[in-house]
């Protein structure tokens, strides 16, 4: 039996980032012959199936509140990743995934906003360095210019910034592992509707979607999302905030290695100004922690 410690922790952690960085490579094989949102409906159909059986006493004890909170959640959770799928369908996974690291940026700013607060130095120092990655990440012709997929993911972005917000209040009073089996099966019931709405619904079909369905439900759903909370209780935020920038490097390797995309010198130098506006806020709070632990 594996005994938990701190060591442990931040390596499952890493294991659960790294495997939930795999969803951007199985969703641009899927994309390729199924629409956004009936690959969504179906991947966490399939998840909630699984890890619903796996919680269902927890399930059976779930609160009307928490049921409204999950699908809540699960609403806010379809516009993010609707928004990334129809993106990643034009966008290469590396690019997608360092602007999807924004994320780190745009929530302290949208809590600013929300609570009519002053944004602190490392803020907006961190965000200069944010904007100035997208910049670059985005040159064409000497020139920022914004893709209609670029865009479709700062969108996405935006609303993953609104879902870590919503899930870090209601964590305050709920069950979380009520919340994090609920809103897979709301996740699916709303991707459903817009798949009704918008796409032909059919049963996917042949190998190539059903090996990507099964690995972003199995791999990034169920073990990804799983292990991460569990790893979390054995290390800090901090710690976990370092160790999240392996997402988008393992994305972006996944991308080159199997999909042959290719990283030119801006996008290079904007996925490290990226990188940077993660790392220093998280060094910083590591480094706040390490004070107040020899304090005390």
């Amino acid at each position: 039996m594996i005994r938990m410690n701190e060591r442990t922790g931040e390596v499952l952690v890493a294991v659960s980032i790294c495997l939930r960085a795999t969803s951007l490579l199985f969703g641009k094989i899927a994309l390729r012959t199924m629409g956004p949102f009936l690959l969504m409906g179906t991947r966490f159909l399939v998840a909630f199936v699984v890890i619903g059986l796996l919680f269902r006493k927890t399930l059976a004890k779930a609160t009307g509140k928490e049921v409204l909170h999950s699908a809540v959640i699960g609403l806010v959770s379809v516009l993010a990743i609707g928004f990334e799928l129809k993106g990643l369908s034009s966008t290469d996974t590396s690019v997608t995934a360092f602007l999807e690291g924004t994320v780190v940026i745009m929530v302290p700013v949208i809590t600013c906003i929300l609570t009519r607060t002053l944004p602190g130095a490392s803020t907006v120092v961190t965000g200069i360095l944010s904007l100035a990655g997208v910049a670059l990440m985005t040159l064409k012709g000497g020139v920022p210019s914004f893709s209609a997929g670029e865009l479709m993911i700062l969108f996405g972005t935006f609303w993953y910034a609104m879902l870590v917000i919503l899930t870090d209040r209601y964590a305050k009073s709920d069950n979380a592992s009520v919340i994090a089996v609920l809103q897979m099966l709301f996740i699916a019931l709303f991707a459903f509707a817009g798949a009704f709405m918008f796409e032909e619904i059919r049963i996917p079909q042949g190998g190539d979607e059903w090996m990507s369905i099964l690995a972003l439900a199995l791999v990034c759903s169920g073990v990804g999302f799983t292990l991460q909370p569990i790893g979390q209780k054995y290390t800090t935020p901090e710690r976990a905030g370092l160790i999240s920038l392996l997402n988008p490097v393992t994305a972006a390797i996944l991308g080159i290695v199997f999909l042959g995309e290719e990283i030119t010198l801006n996008k290079a130098a904007g996925a490290l100004m990226i990188i940077l506006s993660i790392v220093i806020p998280a060094l910083s709070d590591v480094r706040k922690a390490g004070r107040k632990s020899r304090l005390t």
